[in-house]
C-alpha cells in the first residue's frame, strides 16, 4: 500500500458527498474511494496479499511486515489489530521498523491503523469540530483542515532541516507518536500507546561483553531467518559501521553471489570499501554512480525536488530525496535490507558532552546550537528578519519540549533524542518513501537490539567500543578491515588506551568539521544536494515566476530572493532546501506523482 486516508465526521463541503480532489491529489496514483457509514477511505495500491473486500480490510502501510524470525501474513495482522484499544502490544512492538498497517471490519466499523514501535513509518493524524481523519500523507490532511503553517515548526525546520517531537508544519496536524494505534470513529481519533517509550530492560545495566554477545545472535538470528525466506535480498553496503555489522551477521556461505548495492559518485569512498569487502566476501556488488546517467535540466531538477518535497510532507531535505528518486527509478525495488540503527551503539554525539551531568537547559541549547543546527539551518540573511529573529528561541522550546520524561542523566537522554527525534523525524521521513515502494527493513531496529544498546552505560559505549565488539564478535576477519573512517573494529572492541585514542582522534576531527561549519555559518550538504540545488536555483534565474510563491509565504526576504534571481547570492544546499519545501507547501497545484 503506497497510500491511504480514512475520514470519519461530517465535512464542510459543499454537497457533502465527495472528498475534495485537492485532498486525494496528495495521494499516489488514483486511490480508490469508498464510502463509509461515517465518512470515507481512500486508498492507492494494495498488495496482492492484503485484504480489500466489502468495506473490509487489511492493509499494510508499507511492504514490510516483519519479526526477527519471519513475515507477519495479512490475516494475523487483522487478527491483532481487531483488537483496538485491547490489542497485546508484545506482538506489535515486536514487528521491525518500518512498520504501519490499517485494518477495519467494515463500513460501520472503526478504521485502525499502527505505526511501529520506533514511529519510524511516518502516520499523520488531524481532529476537526466533529470530524477527524489519519493518513499516510499529513499534505493531503492539511488540504482536508485547512491548515494553516505551524511557525514554531517551521522554525525548528529552517535550522534543524527536519521536525522534532510529534508536530508537523501544518497546525493541528501531527504524527502518530511511536508505538501507538490510531482509532478512527464517529468523527473522533483516539490514540493508544501498546508499547512504553521506555528501553529500560530491567536488572543492573549489561556489560559491554554481554551486551554484544546478546546483539550478535539477534543479529545472527535476524539474517538467517531473512536469507532464508527472501535468497535474493540485497545489502545496501558502504563502508561505515552500520552496514558491517549487518555484512559480519549474514553467514559466510551465504554471502557468495548475494546481491549487494552502493550508491556513490565517482571518487567517493563508499564504493572503494564496498569493492574491498564484496571482493572478501563474494558478495555480488553493484555500484549505482548517482552522478552517471542523462544529464539533468534545471527545469527537470526543480520538479523532481519539488516531488522529493512532496513525498517527504515538506518536512526533510527534497535536495537528499531528488538524486535518490532518479537513481531508484533505476534500480530494482525488491528486498532491501539497510543499516539503520547503529549509531545508538556508538554515541557519536557524546563527543563534547559532560559525562556524569544531569540533563538542564544550557546542555539542551549547546546541543541545538552546535551539533543539530550545524548541517541544514537556513542562512538568516534568506529569512524574513521578524521570522529570522524569533526562529531560535521558537526551535529551542520545542527541542527542550522533546527532552520531557527522557532520563535525567545527560548523555542517556541523548540516546533517547537521537533515537526518538533524530532517527524517527529525519530518518523516519526518507524511510517512510523507501517502505512504500520496496521492502525496506532495518534489522538494528529489533527493539531487543536497541533495548541492549541503550541499557549499556554511556561511558562504556564511548569510542565505539560496543560496536567494535559487535562485528568482533559476529565476524573476526571482517573486524579486522578498517572502516571508512580509518578505524578498525577489532581494535574498537578493545577496552583501552589505544583504541580510546583511535576513536577521539577521528572524532576530533569530525567535530573540528562541525566548528568550523558553525563559524563559517556552512552546513555540509547531502550527496548530491550541491549540485541539486545548483540546478534548482539555476531554474529559478531562468524562470522567475517559478519562485515567485515564495513572496507569499512571509518567510523569505524580498531583497534577498532578488539578489538570488539576479544571480548576485549563491544560496546554499539547506537554504535551498527549505525554499523547495515552501514551494511545494504554497503551490496549490502541489501533487504527489505516481
Amino acid at each position: 500500500m503506497r497510500s491511504f486516508l480514512a475520514v470519519s465526521g461530517q465535512l464542510a463541503i459543499s454537497g457533502g458527498a465527495e472528498l475534495p480532489p485537492a485532498v486525494l491529489a496528495h495521494l499516489t496514483g488514483t486511490p480508490t474511494v469508498t464510502r463509509t457509514a461515517t465518512g470515507w477511505v481512500a486508498m492507492d495500491g494494495p498488495d496482492p496479499t492484503d485484504r480489500v473486500e466489502s468495506g473490509a480490510f487489511t492493509v499494510r502501510l508499507g511492504k514490510a511486515a516483519r519479526t526477527r524470525g519471519g513475515d507477519v501474513s495479512t490475516q494475523a495482522l487483522g487478527i491483532l489489530l481487531r483488537e483496538g484499544a485491547k490489542v497485546d502490544g508484545a506482538p506489535l512492538a515486536a514487528l521491525i521498523p518500518p512498520f504501519a498497517a490499517a485494518h477495519s471490519d467494515g463500513p460501520d466499523a472503526p478504521v485502525i491503523v499502527a505505526t511501529d514501535w520506533l514511529g519510524f513509518r511516518q502516520l499523520f493524524w488531524w481532529q476537526g469540530p466533529g470530524v477527524a481523519a489519519v493518513s499516510t500523507s499529513a499534505l493531503a490532511l492539511r488540504a482536508l483542515a485547512g491548515a494553516e503553517l505551524d511557525r514554531p515548526a517551521l522554525a525548528v525546520q529552517s535550522l534543524v532541516g527536519w521536525q522534532v517531537g510529534t508536530r508537523t508544519v501544518f497546525a493541528g496536524v501531527d504524527k502518530v507518536p511511536a508505538g501507538n494505534l490510531a482509532i478512527l470513529e464517529n468523527g473522533a481519533v483516539t490514540l493508544h500507546r501498546y508499547v512504553e517509550e521506555s528501553l529500560a530492560v530491567g536488572g543492573p545495566p549489561p556489560s559491554v561483553e554481554e551486551a554484544a554477545t546478546e546483539q550478535a545472535a539477534l543479529m545472527t538470528e535476524f539474517h538467517q531467518a531473512y536469507l532464508r525466506d527472501h535468497p535474493r535480498s540485497v545489502l545496501q553496503l558502504t563502508g561505515g559501521q552500520d552496514t558491517r555489522v549487518l555484512l559480519a551477521a549474514i553467514p559466510p556461505d551465504l554471502r557468495r553471489g548475494l546481491p549487494a548495492l552502493t550508491l556513490d559518485a565517482h571518487g567517493g569512498t563508499d564504493s572503494r570499501f564496498a569493492t574491498r569487502l564484496a571482493d572478501l566476501t563474494g558478495l555480488k556488488l553493484h555500484i549505482h554512480w548517482l552522478d552517471d546517467g542523462p544529464e539533468v535540466t534545471p527545469g527537470e531538477a526543480h520538479e523532481l525536488a519539488l516531488r522529493a518535497a512532496r513525498e517527504l510532507d515538506c518536512m526533510a531535505s527534497p535536495l537528499a530525496l531528488a538524486p535518490l528518486l532518479r537513481a531508484e527509478a533505476r534500480l530494482d525495488q525488491g528486498h532491501r535490507l539497510s543499516g539503520l540503527g547503529g549509531e545508538t551503539c556508538r554515541g557519536f554525539y557524546y563527543f563534547g558532552q559532560p559525562s556524569g551531568a544531569t540533563t538542564a537547559p544550557k546542555l539542551i541549547e549547546k546541543l541545538a546550537t552546535w551539533r543539530l543546527y550545524a548541517n541544514e539551518a537556513v542562512e538568516t540573511e534568506a529569512l524574513e528578519p521578524g521570522f529570522a529573529a524569533s526562529a531560535r528561541a521558537d526551535a529551542l522550546e520545542v527541542i527542550t519540549a522533546s527532552f520531557d520524561g527522557y532520563p535525567s542523566d545527560w548523555l542517556a537522554a541523548t540516546d533517547h533524542f537521537y533515537l526518538y527525534q533524530r532517527m524517527q523525524r529525519w530518518s523516519g521521513a526518507h524511510g517512510s518513501f523507501a517502505a512504500a515502494n520496496r521492502h525496506f527493513i532495518n534489522p538494528m531496529f529489533d527493539r531487543r537490539f536497541i533495548q541492549l544498546a541503550h541499557a549499556v552505560r554511556p561511558e562504556e559505549k564511548r569510542g565505539g567500543l560496543l560496536t567494535g565488539r559487535l562485528i568482533s564478535l559476529l565476524d573476526p576477519a571482517l573486524a579486522a578491515v578498517p572502516l571508512d573512517s580509518g578505524l578498525i573494529p577489532n581494535r574498537l572492541g578493545r577496552p583501552g588506551l589505544a583504541a580510546r585514542t583511535a576513536a577521539a582522534r577521528v572524532t576530533a576531527r569530525k567535530a573540528a568539521r562541525k566548528i568550523r561549519q558553525k563559524l563559517r555559518g556552512q552546513g555540509r550538504p547531502q550527496l548530491g544536494a550541491a549540485e541539486m540545488a545548483a540546478l534548482v536555483v539555476a531554474h529559478w534565474r531562468s524562470e522567475p515566476d517559478a519562485a515567485a510563491p515564495l513572496r507569499t509565504t512571509g518567510l523569505v526576504r524580498e531583497a534577498w530572493l532578488a539578489d538570488v534571481l539576479a544571480g548576485r547570492t549563491a544560496p546554499a544546499p539547506a537554504t535551498v532546501a527549505f525554499l523547495v519545501n515552501l514551494l511545494a507547501i504554497a503551490d496549490p497545484r502541489a501533487a504527489r506523482q505516481t
